[in-house]
């Protein structure tokens, strides 16, 4: 009776709402997922989304697209039921939208990203046209500076070599402040954190991420960077900053090799997160509080740590893998792997059985769009983040023994007969015995709650006695742990981390 009571208390601090812990990298996954799947549910039946008239608008469609790709989601496989994908839409409207170097250049950006050929979209040779653009005498291939920027990206996502002459025209149209602004004005007053923000993108795809121009601009951004971390379109007396600042501001940093989620940078996207509204939808500022599209576009890419440009649909536990060495609060840092545990993931860990158990994480938490779920994972082990319908929070742990499991029907896994012995105890749930220093070892580090039910009988695999749980695969090895009853657990979370590498 204690070992049950003992599970069941287990189980309780699993299920149980997650505390209120600050965990940044936590707070950017689960705002991410909230803002890719209220951007879902706005996708319209012809695949578009629409811009302020109400209507499908190619511009704001691209953004959506560039939002999905960056989140995990190939916009190519992305529709409404019964209706068209985005991709189907943009190339619909692609001859008009790309008379304008702007929307070419987007439209470019769009294709790279979803996989699809931008000399031949929708019947047009989108690069042509951009370098068709290009004026010479200007070193510009659009007036307006944010057109020319996505040009210059577009350009780099294509593979094609930009003129030097380009890159001299961004040069010398950067103002003493460090910024840019939107026409291309050099006057003190008149640059801008989105124009800046997009420019720095642009020179770093095109190899010039170390030049003096982006240190001088990042130096502007910081100028606009309020107290709580988020960014302003243009300085001011009071910093009132926005999510569309925040979220180029942020692409920008990691596109120069910064860390925005550091001390440095004030938590930049901590301070993303918390334009989030209840639906998922990010707000433009605080005081417009309405669900802003415009901004949940431009934000998502921030949050899934994404600069432009993209240059297919992003893995997203490839980006959660790259080593994220900040020491934020909430969160244990582990030199070991370079990863943190946070919040309720790390209350979870601990509670549960730690080290051995769980082995050390080897990604950041992030949103895993075949999932729907904020997850991370360990060594051996999976950590989800489950929304109830009330909107409270539970932590479960991925059922990865079950989806490892070899192929079946197997003799060890057909059910079988409760076995007659003492040491061992019947699950009719599964219709599994679980016996001896298994059952020794599954009782008294964490039970039903870590380990889940038994889904096989013990057999031997690669020379090995082994018996797999849903959330689990024990290992016989006699007198390697005595002290943990001579049972290891395979390290089947660093295996589909590899995997999919």
């Amino acid at each position: 009776m204690r070992r049950f009571v003992m599970v069941l208390v287990l189980l309780i601090l699993v299920l149980a709402p997650t505390a209120g812990v600050s965990a940044h990298q936590l707070d950017a996954a689960r705002t991410l997922a909230g803002a890719t799947q209220w951007l879902l549910s706005q996708q319209r039946p012809d695949g578009g989304f629409a811009g302020f008239s109400g209507e499908s608008d190619p511009g704001i469609t691209v953004d959506a697209v560039l939002a999905l790709a960056a989140a995990g989601m190939n916009p190519a496989q992305v529709r409404q039921e019964e209706g068209r994908s985005s991709i189907e839409y943009l190339q619909s409207v692609a001859a008009q939208y790309a008379e304008h170097p702007g929307g070419a250049a987007k439209l470019v950006l769009a294709a790279k990203a979803s996989g699809q050929n931008p000399r031949s979209f929708g019947g047009v040779d989108l690069v042509r046209r951009l370098e068709q653009a290009f004026d010479p005498t200007t070193g510009l291939y659009d007036q307006q500076l944010f057109s020319n920027a996505y040009v210059l990206l577009a350009l780099s996502a294509a593979g094609v070599r930009v003129p030097d002459a380009a890159i001299g025209g961004i040069l010398e149209r950067q103002a003493a402040d460090g910024s840019w602004a939107w026409n291309g004005s050099t006057e003190p007053g008149t640059g801008d954190s989105n124009t800046t923000a997009l420019v720095v993108q642009a020179l770093a795809a095109l190899g010039h991420a170390d030049h003096p121009a982006v240190q001088r601009a990042l130096q502007y951004l910081r100028s606009v960077q309020a107290s709580d971390g988020s960014f302003a379109y243009q300085p001011a007396d009071t910093l009132v900053g926005d999510a569309n600042s925040t979220a180029l501001a942020i692409q920008a940093l990691l596109a120069a090799g910064e860390e925005p989620q550091s001390p440095t940078w004030r938590y930049a996207l901590d301070a993303l997160a918390r334009f989030a509204n209840p639906s998922g939808a990010l707000r433009w500022r605080d005081d417009a509080a309405d669900d802003n599209l415009f901004a949940t576009v431009q934000g998502i890419p921030a949050l899934a740590r994404q600069p432009f440009p993209l240059h297919g649909t992003v893995r997203p536990p490839l980006v959660a893998r790259a080593p994220l060495t900040t020491e934020e609060p909430g969160c244990r840092f582990f030199p070991e792997t370079d990863q943190s545990l946070c919040g309720p993931f790390l209350e979870t860990w601990e509670q549960l059985g730690g080290l051995p158990n769980f082995g050390y994480p080897l990604t950041r938490a992030y949103y895993d769009p075949a999932l729907g779920l904020v997850v991370q994972y360990t060594e051996r082990a999976r950590f989800e983040l489950h929304r109830l319908p009330d909107g409270r929070e539970l932590v479960l742990l991925g059922r990865l023994g079950a989806e490892l499991a070899p192929p079946r029907p197997r003799e060890a896994f057909a059910p079988a007969e409760p076995k007659a012995s003492a040491d061992c105890v019947y699950f009719a749930e599964t219709q599994h015995n679980l016996c001896a220093g298994f059952r020794a070892y599954w009782e008294h580090f964490g039970g039903l709650s870590a380990f889940g039910y038994p889904l096989s009988e013990e057999f031997v695999e690669n020379g090995v006695v082994v018996q797999y749980f849903e959330r689990a695969r024990f290992e016989w090895h006699p007198g390697v742990w005595p002290e943990r009853f001579d049972v290891l657990l395979t390290r089947l979370g660093a295996e589909i981390v590899e995997e999919g590498s």
